[in-house]
C-alpha cells in the first residue's frame, strides 16, 4: 500500500534550479518516512521503556526492556527502514525526540538502568540510539 503513495509523490515534478531562471528543469518530489516507537507513551498494558516507569499520559506503567528486548527493538527499527526503502521512500527519519523510546534511553529520569544501556555515562545511555542508526545505515545505506 505504501508503494502507491510513494509512486504518487514521485509522479509530481518540482521546479528546480535558480529562481527566475529561464531554463525550466524539474525533478521528482521526494518523501521520507518517520519511524518511532512510543515506549512508555503507549496506551496499552504492554508498554515498554528503558526502565520500569510510568508516563503521565498513559494509565499503564511501562516495563523495562530486557537486553533481548532491546536487540529485538533495534531489529524492528532496521526492518521498518528496510521496508520503507522497498516501498519507495527516499529516506527515513528515526524519531528520537519528544519523549519517545529513544529519548527515554537518553534521559536519566526515564533510564534507571545499570547495564551497558544506562547509568551515569551518557555514552551508555546513547548506545540504543547509536545502535539503531548504525544498524539501519548498514542495512539501507
Amino acid at each position: 500500500r505504501h508503494k502507491m503513495v510513494t509512486d504518487a509523490v514521485h509522479s509530481v515534478r518540482i521546479p528546480s534550479g535558480p529562481m527566475g531562471s529561464s531554463t525550466s528543469t524539474t525533478e521528482p518530489a521526494r518523501i521520507c518516512m518517520q519511524i518511532l516507537h512510543t515506549g512508555r507513551y503507549a496506551i496499552h498494558p504492554f508498554a515498554v521503556s528503558a526502565s520500569a516507569t510510568k508516563s503521565p499520559i498513559s494509565p499503564f506503567p511501562a516495563k523495562e526492556l530486557s537486553l533481548a528486548g532491546i536487540q529485538s527493538t533495534i531489529a524492528d527499527f532496521v526492518r521498518c527502514a528496510t521496508l520503507a526503502k522497498r516501498a519507495g521512500y527516499d529516506g527515513v527519519e528515526i524519531m528520537g525526540s519528544e519523549g519517545y523510546l529513544i529519548n527515554q534511553f537518553l534521559v536519566r529520569k526515564t533510564n534507571k538502568r545499570t547495564d551497558e544501556y544506562g547509568g551515569p555515562d551518557f555514552a551508555n545511555r546513547m548506545r540504543f540510539a547509536v545502535d539503531i542508526v548504525r544498524q539501519t545505515r548498514a542495512a539501507v545505506g
